[in-house]
């Protein structure tokens, strides 16, 4: 499989997309990714632990297993944090070969090999059933496909396909919506599916807060 790889132009300091093959040392690309920001941002990671464990008691509130489905799990944190917070079971996807083989390692590494498990593929090539990437239905989504502009990264089309085939229609969506400040005229937001908002909330920051920093990242 062929992936672009950006490179910095030395003379005029533009972004430039390069074609690289599968025989091609991505591991520098992990490096030289934002992977680390996420891992270190804090304020993010605690918002995503606190919606996490509000959809896992949710579902778990209804007398379901709590079954997610991870879309671009990266290094697996996510998935790690939502077995943390009582899930039964992670499906974590992640198209970058790469970095599904990183995630493997250290879902292994942190003791969640029975409760994780990782698929190196785009979301929309995953397929669910009895001899399918996952046995049913996930009835918690979790995605971090966002990039400065909300929508890039193929973000909307991904959400569409996973919730017509690969999660419940009365699945938890973490997120749940977005705001789009990028226009002159005004903000807009742009809903990931229907439903009660789980930005509303109420837990208290102190009481969500994972110590993340305990996985071996």
């Amino acid at each position: 499989m062929k992936v672009f790889c950006g490179r910095a132009n030395p003379t005029t300091g533009s972004l430039e997309w390069l074609e690289e093959d599968e025989h091609y040392d991505y591991h520098q690309e992990i490096a030289r990714s934002s992977y680390a920001d996420m891992l270190h941002d804090k304020d993010r990671n605690i918002k995503y632990y606190q919606g996490i464990r509000a959809a896992v008691s949710r579902v778990k509130d209804r007398g379901q297993k709590a079954l997610v489905l991870d879309i671009g799990t990266g290094t697996g944190l996510l998935s790690m944090m939502a077995v943390t917070a009582g899930a039964d079971f992670c499906y974590a996807i992640e198209v970058f070969k790469p970095m599904a083989e990183a995630a493997v390692k250290i879902v292994e590494r942190n003791g969640f090999r029975d409760k994780i498990k990782v698929i190196n593929k785009h979301s929309t090539e995953v397929t669910v059933g009895p001899d399918g990437d996952l046995p049913c239905r996930a009835n918690i989504l979790i995605t971090e496909l966002f990039d400065t502009e909300l929508i890039g990264e193929g973000a909307l089309p991904s959400y569409e396909h996973a919730h017509k085939h690969l999660v419940q229609v009365v699945a938890q969506s973490l997120p749940w919506e977005g705001w789009d400040c990028s226009h002159h005229t005004q903000p807009f937001r742009i809903s990931i599916r229907p439903g009660p908002p789980l930005s509303s909330w109420q837990v208290s920051a102190q009481a969500a807060v994972l110590n993340w920093r305990n996985f071996c990242l």
